[in-house]
Parts: structure tokens; sequence; C-alpha cells
């Protein structure tokens, strides 16, 4: 067998390596973070349509439900999929629940204040209506919400200390 020695990468190299790593993985989530969003819409417009029409709930019960359904779907998504990090999941998974239940009561809560005040802002693609109400409980959710789960729930591991 022919077997070729390769040279042991260097300190440096491995840092680079790592903050290589790092970066793509910002970016990763970055990229799942805004594809989730557009899913989000449809998993809290479409509930909260069909609930307005066909039941007497009142707009608060609506936000919690249809809210609730896109939480627990992307639950398990972030979960499993996007915010895979070097910690073990079961580590995690206290501070996960807690920024869910926060999450939700904060996002039901603001939706709940935006459709009492119905300001009637629209906006059509094509025929398709977008509820800007839900929009903009995204956007101001979006980033505290973002920070939160890729700082304190899903850590991506920290640099190792270089040796010298």
């Amino acid at each position: 067998m022919n077997q070729r020695l390769q040279p042991s990468p260097s300190v440096p190299a491995l840092a680079d390596e790592d903050e290589a790593r790092r970066q793509q993985t910002l970016r990763s989530r970055i990229f799942w973070f805004f594809a989730g969003a557009a899913v989000n819409y449809l998993f809290i417009a479409t509930p909260f349509k069909y609930l307005k029409v066909h039941t007497g709930l009142s707009v608060a019960a609506i936000s919690a439900c249809s809210i609730g359904l896109s939480t627990t779907f992307f639950f398990a998504w972030n979960y499993f999929i996007n915010f895979r990090s070097d910690s073990r999941r079961r580590d995690a998974l206290a501070r996960y629940v807690a920024a869910v239940v926060v999450m939700w009561a904060l996002s039901s809560t603001t939706l709940t204040i935006l459709k009492h005040f119905n300001f009637n802002f629209s906006l059509s693609l094509g025929r398709f209506p977008i509820d800007l109400d839900i929009v903009t409980t995204q956007v101001l959710i979006g980033g505290f919400k973002f920070l939160l789960y890729h700082r304190w729930v899903f850590p991506v591991a920290k640099q190792k200390p270089q040796p010298e």
C-alpha cells in the first residue's frame, strides 16, 4: 500500500478552518431563518383566516392558535434541522422550551394588539393578499428571536484558545 504522509495542519490553519466553519454555520442559519419566515407566514395566516371565518373565537384566541400551530411545527424544525450546534440537544432543550414559550407569548400578544387596532394595511402580490399585521409581527419579533436562538439556545461553539 502506498500511503502518502500528509503534513499535520498548523495551528493557524486550524483556527482558519474553525472560523470558516463558524461563518458557514451563521450563513446557513440566516438562510434557513428567512426561508422559515415565508413558511411561518403561511402557518400563521392560513389558520388565522380560517378560524376568523369559521369560528366565533376572539382575536386573542385566534392569534394564540395560529401562532401555536407555527410554533409547534418550527419547534421540531429548529430543534432537529436549523439550529444544529456542537452542544448536545438534551443540554439545549430546557433553554429551547423556555425560548419557545416566551416567543409564542410575545408573538401572540403582538399579533393580537395589531389585529385590535386594525389599521387595514393590505398588500397584494398578484391575487394573493398579504396580511401585514402578521408580517409586522414577524419583523418586530424576528430579529430578537434569531439572536436568542443563535446566541443562547443553540450557540455556535466558541473558538478554541490558540496555544502559543
